[in-house]
């Protein structure tokens, strides 16, 4: 059995959230909104924020869910780097999230995290100190920039490093931000080649129906 003192610091706070999400999936009416999901998470908790919805946004959804999870996300990036507490306009926070959803996605989440616990350690500490954050916050928001555009399955690469970005940075482990910062950048140029080759497909095509 897996004790408290052996989880990393990731590990114990997606415990805690699948504990409170378990006790919200008991009511009658189990899902709530993005806004209640943050006050969940936490207002100050901007890195563990980030993480949960760049695990959300690979998720397929609606047309305009990826960008609408990406705008959270820079949001989110921006509100980091003022310092300022975590909120969402009305058109985001009042977006129904099902519990048991969540709850699937937040459990996965917790694996891979328990799979990056056997390698990850405090280390190369200079890049996840405090004074890395504005930078962190500027990378997050240039990788999620892409996002907004309507393209479909651009958003996977961005959001994986995103995420082994943030799981390095709760267990201040440099090693793991540098491979989360080479993925995303990686997700970064794929979906900015996507979005200019979409770009020439329509001139082409204009230029043909001219």
């Amino acid at each position: 059995m897996t004790t408290t003192s052996s989880l990393t610091p990731v590990e114990a706070q997606l415990g805690d959230i699948i504990g409170a999400l378990e006790a919200v999936a008991l009511r009658e009416n189990a899902d709530f909104t993005a806004g209640e999901l943050i006050a969940l998470l936490g207002a100050s908790s901007h890195i563990l924020v980030i993480l949960v919805f760049s695990v959300l946004n690979m998720i397929p959804g609606p047309p305009g869910y990826g960008g609408t999870m990406a705008l959270a996300i820079m949001a989110f990036s921006v509100a980091m780097i003022a310092g300022a507490p975590l909120r969402l306009p009305s058109w985001i926070g009042e977006r129904r999230l099902p519990v048991k959803t969540m709850l699937g996605v937040v459990t996965r989440l917790a694996t891979l995290a328990r799979i990056i616990g056997r390698f990850s350690r405090p280390r190369l500490l200079m890049l996840t100190m405090p004074a890395m954050r504005p930078l962190l916050g500027l990378f997050i928001i240039a990788v999620s920039a892409p996002m907004i555009v309507p393209i479909p399955f651009i958003n996977a690469v961005p959001n994986v490093g995103i995420c082994v970005l943030c799981l390095g940075w709760i267990n201040r482990d440099g090693l793991g931000v540098i491979a989360g910062a080479l993925i995303g950048f990686l997700g970064f140029v794929i979906a900015c080649l996507a979005i200019w080759g979409v770009y020439e497909l329509v001139n082409a095509a204009i230029g043909a129906a001219a």
